[in-house]
């Protein structure tokens, strides 16, 4: 009974180390947008459910800041570290500190320009660009147009950018379509977004009939800054089905959202990152290239949100709640 004991307690002892090994960090850039609390809680929760531990830290945006971050985690032991770029060239030196270390990087959601990472998890970005270029030529195919879109640092803002001038330049090149302003920006929050865009429609003669706006803070910082004459008056794009999104949508301040469902890509995330922390491989599903960049990827399909199927995408998924909508939906 004693030598069964004994040995019931070494198991036990070695599943208890072998749990507390399974440290994964998460480095994200910032909160400027809702939805990346639920990335946090949505990866935290599901790599606990596996039997780890997630250590969360938040560089606020600050490029240097992550790489400290990094480093901090890599110290504490993690076995993994996944992470959401500040700057794709800039992060880089977080996968080759974490090479040294034996430490794999999932590049979540934003490329790292590295050659190093063990793996990058998104949703398609060329076609959210395409998707939201799509729906604004198919409603208005002549007309004048704004793009709007996010910093060249996140390789995600240069792909979207990509795919909408992929399916806008015939119209552009034909005359059909006249492109006012092709405004990137330097951060994906709201108030460069507003200044911006106050800047323009206060100096700007000509109006436009759509904004393609590449995230839902943009179309906010725009939506703020519509003299009250254009108020409802102009098509926008938005990407992130962030809450306040949702509401303008319904309220026809906005016209369309790209929804990237959280938590598959979350979950995929955890999973994946807990299969590395054992010691496991984590293949990608295509090889992706982006210059001399090429490593293994795992792409998601966004979905176009609208008012005639918001209730059939995001509310039914749980991503917003009725209740919430119904509040404040003017």
């Amino acid at each position: 009974m004693k030598t069964i004991k004994t040995m019931l307690f070494i198991f036990l002892s070695c599943l208890t180390l072998t749990l507390q090994a399974q440290k994964i960090g998460l480095v994200l850039d910032s909160y400027v947008s809702d939805r990346w609390y639920l990335d946090k809680k949505l990866i935290a929760e599901k790599i606990k459910a596996l039997g780890g531990e997630c250590i969360v830290e938040v560089a606020n945006g600050d490029a240097a800041e992550q790489v400290n971050l990094s480093k901090k985690l890599i110290k504490q032991g993690v076995k993994v570290l996944i992470v959401v770029a500040v700057d794709a060239v800039k992060s880089a030196e977080i996968v080759a500190i974490a090479k040294e270390a034996h430490v794999p990087v999932i590049s979540y959601d934003r490329l790292i320009m590295s050659n190093d990472i063990a793996l990058y998890i998104s949703y398609n970005n060329t076609k959210v660009g395409e998707l939201q270029a799509q729906y604004m030529l198919d409603r208005f195919p002549t007309g004048k147009y704004v793009l709007l879109n996010g910093p060249v640092s996140d390789n995600n803002a240069v792909q979207i950018r990509n795919g909408q001038m992929k399916v806008l330049q015939p119209s552009i090149s034909n005359g059909k379509i006249k492109l006012l302003a092709d405004f990137i920006l330097s951060e994906w929050g709201e108030i460069e977004a507003l200044m911006k865009m106050d800047e323009f429609f206060s100096s700007s003669e000509e109006k436009p009939e759509v904004v393609i706006a590449a995230n839902d803070a943009l179309a906010d910082g725009t939506i703020q800054a519509l003299p009250p004459d254009l108020d409802r008056k102009i098509a926008m794009t938005g990407q992130d089905a962030d809450l306040s999104a949702v509401r303008y949508i319904i309220s026809g301040k906005q016209t369309m959202t790209i929804y990237k469902p959280i938590k598959p890509l979350a979950y995929m995330a955890a999973e994946l990152a807990f299969k590395l922390a054992k010691g496991g491989d984590a293949v990608g599903k295509t090889k992706f290239q982006s210059g001399s960049i090429s490593v293994d990827a795992i792409f998601l399909d966004p979905i176009v949100v609208n008012k005639a199927n918001y209730n059939e995408t995001v509310v039914k998924d749980g991503h917003v709640k009725a209740s919430e909508l119904i509040l404040r939906q003017n």
